[in-house]
């Protein structure tokens, strides 16, 4: 996974979508996509939500390639990163 190429926050969700596909994090709904807006600034962001039965739930929100939120199960609370490398840097550890 190469998430550096991603141009775009399109491209970069179709990535972490791909990528949770392969990597088996489609359980027990899938890998779900969506597009949002949020309630207080009227910003627009997309979020891609992945998991495995009983042991993991990521939802990733991105707003653009500079400012993605995570929201992980397994480490509890919201993550926010400043860069590609470093969300695909914490992928790779789930």
């Amino acid at each position: 996974m190469d998430l550096t190429l991603s141009k775009h926050s399109a491209e970069l969700q179709q990535d972490i979508v791909d990528w949770a596909r392969v990597s088996g994090f489609n359980a027990p709904y899938g890998v779900l996509t969506g597009s949002h807006v949020t309630k207080t600034s009227g910003r627009k962001y997309l979020s891609v939500t992945f998991g495995r039965a009983r042991t993991l739930d990521v939802s990733v929100e991105i707003f653009n390639r500079n400012f993605i939120l995570v929201k992980s199960s397994r480490h509890g609370g919201t993550m926010t990163f400043k860069n590609v490398v470093d969300l695909q840097e914490f992928l790779e550890t789930l």
